[in-house]
Formats: C-alpha cells, sequence, structure tokens
C-alpha cells in the first residue's frame, strides 16, 4: 500500500489528496493475510505528511474458547504523521529529533501504510476472541470442540469451597 507523495512535498501546507485503499498484508502469527479497504486523506503539513482513514480489515483470528481459526471484519481509523527521509530541493538527509519518531516517508517519496495498517489492526483486535457469541470451547480435559460433540469425561469432581459459584454456573446452562 505504497503512495507516491512527491507533489504534496512539493505543494504548500494544508494541500490534500484524497487516495483508495484496497490491499493485502501477511499477518505473521498465523502465514495468512489480512485484506483492507476503505479511503486516507493525505494532507501536506510544514513537516510532513498527515494520513487520516477510515478503514475496513478482514482479519484471520484465533477463537480463544476452541482455538478455531475465523475471520472477523474490524474498523480501524488511521491517523499519523509520516516525516520525510530526503529533503526534495537539497537531497540531505533529514535526521529527526529526540522526540520526534514515527513513520517516514522513504527515500524515493513513498508513503508504504503497510505499516501503520498492521498496527492498528493489532491494537483493534480482541485479547480473547470468539469465533460465535455462544462458543463452548474444548474439554479441559480431552480436548474436544464441544461445539461439535459432547465429551464422555466425568466432571463429576466438584471442589466445596466453589459449590455455590459452580450450582449458579449450572443452573445458567440450564
Amino acid at each position: 500500500m505504497l503512495f507516491n507523495v512527491a507533489g504534496l512535498l512539493k505543494s504548500s501546507s494544508g494541500i490534500k489528496q484524497l487516495e483508495a485503499v484496497d490491499g493485502t498484508f501477511d499477518v505473521s502469527w498465523c502465514g495468512d493475510s489480512c485484506s483492507v479497504k476503505g479511503t486516507v486523506l493525505l494532507v501536506r503539513t510544514d513537516s510532513g505528511i498527515w494520513v487520516s482513514g477510515k478503514l475496513q480489515t478482514c482479519t484471520p483470528l484465533q477463537c480463544g474458547s476452541c482455538l478455531r481459526l475465523f475471520r472477523q471484519n474490524f474498523e480501524i481509523r488511521i491517523e499519523e504523521e509520516y516525516l520525510p527521509y530526503r529533503d526534495l530541493i537539497s537531497g540531505a538527509i533529514i535526521e529527526l529529533r529526540d522526540y520526534e519518531e514515527g513513520f517516514r516517508i522513504d527515500s524515493d517519496n513513498l508513503v508504504d501504510l503497510t505499516y501503520a495498517i498492521r498496527e492498528y489492526s493489532e491494537l483493534a483486535m480482541p485479547l480473547a476472541p470468539r469465533c460465535e457469541r455462544n462458543c463452548r470451547g474444548i474439554c479441559s480435559c480431552c480436548g474436544t470442540d464441544l461445539n461439535k460433540k459432547n465429551c464422555l469425561c466425568s466432571t463429576g469432581e466438584r471442589d466445596l469451597r466453589w459449590g455455590p459459584l459452580l450450582d449458579l454456573l449450572e443452573a445458567e446452562k440450564s
């Protein structure tokens, strides 16, 4: 997801450019890819390019209950400033100050949104995703997926200290 911003960098502050985003990036933990669609607004600032966008992602996740892989749609909003690597007029490398950090416009004047979109997508993901609202998970004894079939493990062992809470859980299931 590269965008050439050489024209914007030559412009004065406040000049805007609207771009469509339609691409994918790899998700390292599962070997799958995430699709991204939407629009971004690129605005020339006094020091670089401000990127503001509203994007839809379809991300592969692993259910926190039954461990099954599934896809979930997320809406993310990006607000980032990209600072140039080189001065367009002199060609000199621009060094960042200690308080400046973040994304850079590469030496070919291209803005790569892949890393920002990946970071924002990861922040939008739930900590314990569920494949279904009522996912029953897996049996803690034998590992059977309880969404597909019931297991034959005996759950008759009860710790009496948890008795009242276990009664509430059993009442909720029925």
